[in-house]
């Protein structure tokens, strides 16, 4: 498997955990909207508290998924960083002076 293989298959599992994120985010949206809609409409019942809680659950699952999508982001910058440093052709550079050296005797 060569390098472009590789790359080629960490893209595609990035592919894959957007979509995984992006599901949870949505699904953390619905539950914060929907528990909303139930703490105004349960304030006078007992399990109000509950319900306010389950509230700010939700809040903190879409502040962690938001949090995961710009770490992803940030992830998916750094490999397109090392995707273009992997381009840049190697016959301008010269090899450090030791390994010069070595290749000389050797």
């Amino acid at each position: 498997m060569d390098l472009r293989d590789r790359m080629a298959g960490i893209d595609a599992n990035l592919d894959d955990l957007q979509s995984g994120l992006e599901a949870c985010l949505r699904a953390a949206d619905a539950l914060h909207t929907e528990s909303a809609k139930f703490d105004a409409i349960l304030k006078q019942i007992e399990d109000a508290p509950v319900i306010g809680s389950l509230v700010r659950h939700a809040a903190d699952i879409q502040a962690c998924a938001r949090d995961q999508r710009a770490a992803l982001r940030e992830l998916r910058r750094g490999i397109a960083r090392l995707q273009e440093e992997l381009r840049i052709p190697s016959h301008g550079m010269r090899p450090p002076p030791d390994v010069a050296a070595d290749r000389r005797h050797g």
